[in-house]
């Protein structure tokens, strides 16, 4: 197969995103905006990585910050384990590694919260490592141009593809190949109505060649969905106060705070509302495997068992806080 990996270069060069990290080759800013970036758009992590470098310039600053001000730094992110992945490995990268970075993937992703992707990301941005990254805008680029419906989610077919691509990346810049990768399955081989007479890979593309495109890439796994009906509670708010509890520190929303809550089964939820308590509404609230329903009530008390960590705090010191956007939701529709 010939390597089209210059002519993705070359298009990179002229068409690329100007992205503030792709300005530099320092590891800890890179490393920041990779993790920022999982899961979250481009737009959206833009704004939190500035705010990360303009507060923590060096890698030393965020590991010297306080559990609590890194979460409310990350507040409205979500997936708040990769806030506690960042601040574990600053402080190992700050105190361990006097504050430098390994410098070629093998080792980075030996660090918490590095994968093979963000291993590889790193690594050929900030050091020029020749290793190809694969994530659902590679796989869908890659199977398209070879018009391949093996499933992208079986270990063999990433397997495949990462030894193809990393072959491909030999010729070229590593970052630039990289990043052309992204932006090419962001801008043009998008998952809807891909813009192929604009791709510089279109003279190569079996997809194109046979008319398929639009049928891949291919998943055999599907994953099911969970449905969790809970009622949050709002006390103490007509005395100027909130009524809050810390997270444990595993499993959804680790660490944060909150307004107390209480699991309950579909039929009691849609039942009659609680007695004693008024209902301020009920909204739908969606994880990535999970759809929370939520009803909010106000009341003097919580009905359910205290916590060690449940204390009331003043209304006007909430923002001091992280909380997930499930509770700033209910903030922003029933409290401000």
């Amino acid at each position: 197969m010939q390597n089209p990996a210059r002519s993705l270069v070359d298009w990179y060069e002229r068409e690329g995103r100007d992205l503030p990290w792709r300005r530099t080759t320092d590891p800890y800013q890179i490393w920041l905006s990779e993790i920022i970036l999982q899961q979250t758009r481009i737009d959206q992590g833009k704004a939190y990585w500035e705010r990360f470098v303009d507060r923590y310039p060096t890698v030393h600053d965020l590991a010297a910050a306080s559990h609590d001000e890194v979460m409310k730094m990350w507040e409205g992110l979500g997936y708040y384990s990769r806030a506690r992945n960042l601040h574990h490995t600053a402080k190992v990268v700050s105190k361990e590694m006097e504050g430098k970075f390994p410098d070629h993937w093998s080792e980075l992703i030996k660090l918490k919260g590095i994968g093979p992707y963000t291993a590889r990301a790193i690594g050929s941005i900030a050091f020029g490592n020749a290793a190809a990254v694969i994530d659902g805008n590679v796989f869908r680029v890659f199977s398209r141009y070879l018009a391949d419906f093996s499933p992208i989610d079986a270990p063999a077919t990433r397997k495949e593809y990462q030894t193809q691509l990393d072959e491909w990346i030999q010729e070229v810049d590593p970052a630039s190949f990289n990043q052309a990768m992204m932006d090419l399955g962001a801008m043009v081989c998008t998952p809807r109505t891909p813009h192929c007479a604009f791709c510089p890979l279109k003279q190569g593309c079996k997809g194109l060649e046979k008319g398929v495109v639009a049928e891949l890439p291919v998943k055999a796994k599907k994953t099911k969905r969970k449905t969790q009906y809970l009622n949050f509670f709002l006390v103490g708010t007509k005395k100027g106060q909130l009524l809050v509890r810390r997270r444990p520190m595993s499993g959804v929303w680790a660490g944060l705070w909150e307004i107390p809550s209480v699991e309950i089964g579909e039929k009691e939820w849609n039942q009659a509302n609680l007695d004693g308590y008024e209902l301020l509404g009920a909204f739908k609230h969606v994880l990535t495997h999970i759809d929370m329903m939520i009803k909010v009530y106000r009341g003097a008390e919580f009905p359910g068992e205290p916590t060690e960590t449940q204390q009331f705090i003043p209304l006007d010191t909430i923002d001091a806080y992280g909380f997930s956007r499930a509770v700033l939701k209910i903030f922003e529709r029933f409290l401000r």
